[in-house]
């Protein structure tokens, strides 16, 4: 969970959580932002925020943000798609809106989503062994994780 720009670590509590001194139950509902206009985004946060939530979970669909290997769109790749994919302005707005984010970076997501979120031009290694020690695996892992955060 991040608040304040800063990652806060909960304390597990039966029936929740206590995080900053403060009793907190998760009432969580899915979102993602690759899934909707974005401007439509506080619209749909402001919904899910009606129906009791306190936290929006989403998914960061690897494939989606490199989609060729080594280059990266978080909402400036100057794509078609690359006004979905800005998850910081995503994560903005749900703060805005009152809500904690579950952020979900995979790296296989599965949410219905072809492949699981795996970059295509993976399998251009023949020898690739997706969510599995192959090292070759691990690495491009490592590089999307560095990415997303």
């Amino acid at each position: 969970m991040v608040m304040s720009g800063r990652p806060q670590v909960p304390n597990l509590l039966p029936g929740g959580f206590r995080l900053n001194g403060k009793d907190l139950r998760i009432i969580s509902g899915a979102i993602h932002y690759f899934r909707v206009h974005p401007d439509y985004w506080r619209d749909r946060l402001r919904k899910l925020r009606a129906t009791g939530a306190n936290s929006v979970e989403t998914y960061v669909a690897w494939n989606l943000h490199e989609p060729e290997k080594d280059v990266f769109d978080f909402g400036d790749g100057g794509r078609d798609f690359s006004a979905f994919l800005n998850v910081r302005r995503f994560i903005e707005i749900a703060k805005e809106e009152d809500l904690l984010v579950i952020f979900r970076p995979g790296p296989y997501i599965c949410a219905e989503w072809e492949y699981g979120g795996f970059p295509s031009w993976l399998q251009r290694d023949p020898g690739m062994q997706l969510r599995t020690g192959y090292q070759p695996f691990l690495d491009r892992v490592k590089i999307d994780r560095k990415s997303v955060v």
